[in-house]
């Protein structure tokens, strides 16, 4: 003959107290492990930095590119309010938008500029246009991040290329705009 049991819900607040402090140490630790903040090392190189930012662009992930934005502060989803990050980077992808890419010079044999800033020059293949795109990285942590990219010499993105005396399939920006800058 089995006996039946019942199950006992109840706790004395003695037991409560430290059920809730192994409960939050617990997840706490779980959190940490699996859902707090990720920390991804920089590129090693400025031509690393700014080819996983235009993979990032290519594969549409504003998470990857927010990885490699930012500043000497560190990338700027860490100091930037996450809806901030992401309208940026939207609009970064939008113009950045190609099929390929090609870093056509780099000045990361020179010496630095000012913060330890290099420049490197980025040709873009989309839609039958191949604009020249300056591109900025920082020094941040041993590695190099993105910082500021001249939007308006990729073009609008809505229009066709205009003709150009800068080279066949080159486009210029439209006269009289600069276009969004964004700048780390």
């Amino acid at each position: 003959m089995l006996e039946r049991h019942a199950l006992n819900f109840t706790m004395t607040p003695g037991q409560t107290q430290g059920f809730r402090a192994g409960l939050l140490a617990a997840a706490a630790l779980l959190l940490v492990a699996c859902g707090g903040p990720q920390s991804v090392a920089a590129p090693a190189s400025p031509e690393a930095a700014v080819r996983g930012f235009l993979n990032a662009v290519r594969a549409n992930s504003l998470l990857a590119m927010s990885e490699v934005w930012g500043s000497a502060r560190g990338p700027a989803r860490r100091y930037m309010k996450r809806d901030e990050v992401d309208q940026r980077l939207a609009v970064i992808r939008a113009y950045l938008d190609h099929e390929r890419f090609e870093i056509l010079e780099s000045q990361a044999v020179l010496p630095p500029g000012p913060d330890g800033r290099r420049s490197l020059q980025v040709r873009l293949t989309r839609r039958g246009c191949t604009p020249v795109v300056p591109f900025t990285v920082v020094p941040y942590g041993g590695g190099w991040l993105v910082s500021d990219i001249d939007l308006a010499a990729a073009g609008n993105p809505q229009r066709r290329c205009p003709p150009s005396s800068t080279g066949p399939g080159s486009r210029a920006p439209e006269p009289g705009t600069r276009g969004p800058g964004f700048t780390r």
